[in-house]
């Protein structure tokens, strides 16, 4: 099973669901509004194998515990993406519910502080670079999982690679720094 955290639109699940049918996709998110377009898209198509859940991190259905092989948050937002930027055990151990052991776990985010600044000072978010995740974001997911992470920085063409609304959308805009963390074994 293939969860992806905070999945917007849900253009991400959706894409990887055509393609892969024998894979279940289930996109979660507190926007019900959002997931619309593809949650439509995907009835029409009588995608089987794609469901779309109105929740969060704090309210994750229970029926998808120890689930998920692999598990995405991609551009998350709000408290979502503070819990990624400033993780705490409690968040990693969410996380880590819904996760079998040893999943992959992929998240990619950005933000600067010219371009968000109402967000970036209601949630005190610091400056975000490769020192500042490197030293305070990874390890602490490499603890909570168990699991060793790498960190990559995203160009233009690997955001359109990203088969996601706000990666088509950021690789056409200006520049910023956009980068992935991956952890697996």
């Amino acid at each position: 099973m293939i969860i992806d955290l905070g999945t917007g639109d849900g253009r991400f699940i959706y894409n990887n669901a055509l393609k892969n049918p024998d894979d279940l996709y289930i996109g979660i998110d507190p926007s019900e509004k959002q997931m619309k377009i593809y949650a439509k898209k995907a009835k029409r198509k009588k995608l089987e194998n794609i469901q779309f859940l109105v929740g969060s991190v704090d309210v994750l259905p229970k029926e998808l515990k120890d689930s998920a092989d692999e598990l995405y948050i991609r551009f998350p937002w709000g408290s979502l993406l503070e819990n990624v930027v400033k993780p705490t055990p409690e968040f990693i151990q969410k996380l880590q519910s819904i996760t079998k052991v040893h999943p992959y776990l992929e998240i990619v985010f950005g933000y600067e502080k010219q371009s968000e600044p109402s967000e970036v000072r209601r949630m005190d978010l610091p400056e975000l670079d490769e020192n500042y995740i490197r030293k305070n974001i990874i390890p602490v997911f490499e603890k909570g999982l168990s699991l060793p992470g790498s960190l990559e920085i995203l160009d233009k063409s690997k955001l359109k690679a990203l088969t996601s609304t706000w990666g088509k959308k950021l690789a056409f805009g200006q520049n910023r720094p956009i980068f992935r963390i991956i952890l697996t074994k």
